[in-house]
């Protein structure tokens, strides 16, 4: 997508006699959705999105969460035509920042109780149409297998994905497809969507893909962070938390949890494998390797087949040693 703003777009940024000061490009994450932090001499910075589709869902679930009291930015206009999105201005800084250790949990016990409370509410349309069916996870899982192959070609890793884990995967789907308690997920909930504004508050974004599923979907998004990761014990208190909140709602609630860590971790391990190969972005080799390190932990807290974690130590040990992958390795 063109990162420049066209006439159409500053001539909506204009509506009402307000002219931008000054225009200022966002850095770009995965998706091709543009940002730009709007500054005016007279009234607040605003974040303008720039889409290659207009994100009616993102307008609609928005209002609904905001209907029930959950944080998220404020949709001042709209451009359906030109795919424009003109929102409050919600800062640069997401929890993905917080270095601290001890401050960083009390933030995840603040966003489990958020979870919770979404876990609560009675979705509407166009959550409440889809769900994680067993097509849409074992969606995922193919997304993973293609993307790992492209990666595999690129940095021409001899680590081979054996039938055995395709097939564990894919009985893992259809258990959480099974699932009978579904929920509100936000589908993407880790720290880098969460923003926190300098008086603490914390504002849910990127919510426009939530659909129905398992209550730990979230949970395991958030726990399981390749963005910030966190020591096996903080996250082991803060899953005992969420189970002791729920008071006993959900059935086998472990084996749920280490079933959809394991699927979501897997989707993002994809995702990072696309955004390096396909996409180019090499920040992303970084968070290749922290997602193994979580894939590593859930098999074996899982107890899941020896075979999984030999395919994500292989891989990992591999990746190490590969001068290919490591010479453009940030952090």
């Amino acid at each position: 997508m063109n990162n420049v703003l066209g006439e159409a777009d500053l001539l909506f940024l204009a509506e009402g006699g307000s002219f931008p000061d000054k225009i200022e490009l966002l850095n770009p994450e995965a998706s091709a959705r543009r940002y730009y932090r709007i500054h005016f001499l007279d009234k607040p910075t605003e974040i303008l999105c720039k889409d290659q589709v207009f994100q009616h869902d993102f307008v609609e679930v928005g209002n609904f969460l905001e209907h029930y009291g959950f944080k998220v930015p404020k949709v001042h206009k709209t451009d359906i035509l030109n795919k424009l999105i003109l929102l409050s201005d919600e800062g640069d800084k997401d929890l993905s920042t917080i270095q601290d250790d001890s401050e960083y949990r009390d933030y995840l016990v603040k966003c489990i109780h958020i979870l919770i409370s979404l876990q609560k509410v009675h979705a509407d349309p166009p959550v409440s149409a889809r769900e994680f069916d067993y097509e849409k996870l074992n969606y995922e899982n193919q997304f993973t297998l293609s993307a790992y192959q492209r990666f595999s070609e690129l940095f021409r890793t001899k680590t081979k994905l054996r039938p055995e884990v395709i097939f564990f995967l894919e009985e893992a789907s259809g258990f959480l497809a099974e699932y009978k308690e579904k929920v509100f997920c936000h589908r993407d909930f880790h720290s880098r969507n969460i923003m926190l504004s300098p008086e603490g508050e914390l504002t849910l974004i990127d919510f426009q893909d939530a659909r129905m599923g398992t209550p730990f979907y979230d949970l395991a998004s958030l726990l399981y962070d390749a963005y910030r990761p966190i020591p096996f014990a903080m996250r082991q208190g803060l899953l005992l938390l969420f189970l002791k909140e729920n008071q006993g709602r959900f059935h086998r609630p472990k084996e749920c949890y280490y079933l959809q860590a394991l699927q979501r971790s897997y989707k993002a391990l994809g995702s990072y494998f696309m955004l390096v190969a396909d996409k180019k972005q090499d920040k992303y080799r970084k968070s290749v390797l922290q997602c193994l390190d979580n894939l590593l932990e859930i098999v074996q807290v899982g107890l899941f087949p020896d075979q999984l974690f030999l395919f994500f130590h292989l891989l990992k040990q591999e990746l190490l040693s590969s001068s290919l992958f490591l010479e453009k390795l940030e952090g």
